[in-house]
Order: structure tokens, then C-alpha cells, then sequence
């Protein structure tokens, strides 16, 4: 299942894109002013932050004392989609 949602506040432009894998298990990518990401809206993101939640909603631990990490490179992104989609 994929969810996009763009949300715009005045002048500052969030955007946020989550998948949920067949082990219930769900990856968020957020990008934009105030997140943890590097790029534009317009011009696109050469980084993101992101987040992920187990089968119950709680939150999986991407760092090691962090639920959300910031600045991850597409190649990163993967990793971590690879990784959350092999948990059980």
C-alpha cells in the first residue's frame, strides 16, 4: 500500500510519502521545510528523513537511540525499506 500526502502551511511545503510492506510493516519518507531532508519541492530531494513502524504502529528503531533519522541518500532510503520489509 502506498500513501502520499503534500501539505502546504503559508510559504512552507511538507510533503510525505509512507509504504506498508506484506509483513505489516510501514516505512515513511517526509521531505521539506523543517524536516531533515535536502532539496525542494520544485527542484526534487537529494535527501530525506525517515521513520518506521511495526505491524502494531510502534515505532522500529532506525538509529541506535533514534526512531527518526534525517538526511538519508536515496541508496540509504533503500537499505532501510530492504531492512524494515525483512523484519518479522
Amino acid at each position: 500500500m502506498f500513501n502520499v500526502r503534500v501539505n502546504s502551511f503559508g510559504t512552507s511545503s511538507v510533503g510525505n510519502f509512507s509504504m506498508k510492506f506484506a509483513n505489516g510493516y510501514s516505512v515513511s519518507l517526509a521531505m521539506g521545510d523543517g524536516i531533515y531532508s535536502n532539496g525542494t519541492m520544485e527542484d526534487g530531494f537529494s535527501a530525506v528523513e525517515v521513520a518506521a513502524w511495526d505491524a502494531d504502529g510502534k515505532w522500529v528503531k532506525l538509529g541506535d537511540n533514534d526512531d527518526v533519522i534525517g538526511w538519508q541518500s536515496p541508496e540509504e532510503v533503500l537499505a532501510i525499506m530492504n531492512k524494515v520489509a525483512a523484519m518479522s
